[in-house]
């Protein structure tokens, strides 16, 4: 599936950070790939790499990773929207990559962290599409960090300075608030913050609207950022683009090659767009049996 790996990582630093060697996350992928063996509603059976990762980011309980894992198939069905016409050659994500530029950084911090960077762009706001945006954001980048990537947790930083007035009528409470369930539940938590800076008067809505419909936990999770300098307090200088003070390769260079390389994985999402849990054959298992049940139920909340 993959050429040349974007991300620089070091699995074993990461696992030893909770408190794992190989040996031990290989004896718990068994015990998930047992469990799956079980499961009938699965489209698939994920490989050893993708179990590693959720295992991680579930720090290691055995309980969440089969949720996180059924909530990864289960979501497709609950957000369509979201996985459809998201190949990264398509000409609705190449649209969109026009209005946005959503990077991670090949680098993770000294705290073992990944960063990402986001900066909006001055282009005609019909070609705005705020479900394309949150794909662009939430589910092209986890369905590679799933094969390529590990960290302990991950920090956003948005350089909003071109942001559009145009684009703030069509940003909606429920925008935000499906995002944010996507981060809670795709990426199970591991945003750790989200730090803005170059924000012109205009762009405060975005903040508000982030404070006012995200929940409680991740409306804290959100800085404003007066200064590059600021910005440096939290985020390791060095790491950055080199025009934004940091010693990476610039902006557009790294966002050149993570579009590259989300085009890798391009026959992985033509297949992740008809892929579809079976809910007649799933088995009830834990306290969140009716996962489908307890969804179904976010849904019907007034999202308007």
């Amino acid at each position: 599936m993959t050429s040349q790996t974007y991300f620089k990582t070091d699995r074993c630093k990461v696992w030893k950070h909770f408190g794992k060697n190989e040996e031990q996350v290989n004896a718990e992928v068994n015990i998930i790939k047992q469990w799956f063996q079980t499961q009938k509603h699965f489209p698939e059976t994920p490989n050893d790499v993708m179990i590693q990762y959720y295992l991680t980011i579930c720090h290691f309980s055995i309980e969440r990773t089969k949720q996180c894992l059924d909530m990864y198939y289960s979501i497709r069905t609950l957000f369509p929207e979201y996985f459809k016409l998201i190949n990264p050659s398509s000409h609705h994500m190449t649209a969109t990559y026009k209005t946005v530029t959503i990077c991670p950084l090949p680098s993770l911090t000294e705290n073992l962290e990944r960063i990402f960077f986001v900066k909006f762009h001055d282009q005609n706001s019909e070609m705005f599409n705020m479900n394309k945006i949150i794909a662009a954001a939430c589910v092209l980048p986890h369905e590679v960090r799933l094969f390529e990537d590990l960290s302990v947790k991950v920090k956003v930083v948005v350089d909003l300075i071109d942001i559009k007035l145009g684009y703030m009528p069509k940003l909606t409470p429920k925008d935000f608030r499906n995002m944010g369930f996507l981060l809670e539940e795709l990426w199970n938590r591991q945003l750790k913050e989200i730090h803005c800076f170059n924000m012109p008067k205009y762009a405060e809505k975005l903040i508000y609207l982030s404070r006012a419909f995200l929940n409680k936990e991740l409306r804290e999770k959100i800085f404003v950022h007066n200064s590059l300098e600021d910005l440096y307090k939290v985020i390791p200088k060095e790491i950055l683009p080199k025009n934004y003070g940091g010693e990476e390769k610039e902006l557009e260079e790294l966002n050149n090659e993570w579009l590259n390389k989300l085009k890798e994985y391009g026959d992985r999402f033509e297949k992740l767009e008809y892929l579809r849990i079976d809910n007649s054959l799933r088995i009830p298992y834990g306290l969140n049996c009716d996962i489908l049940g307890y969804y179904g139920n976010y849904m019907k909340t007034d999202g308007n």
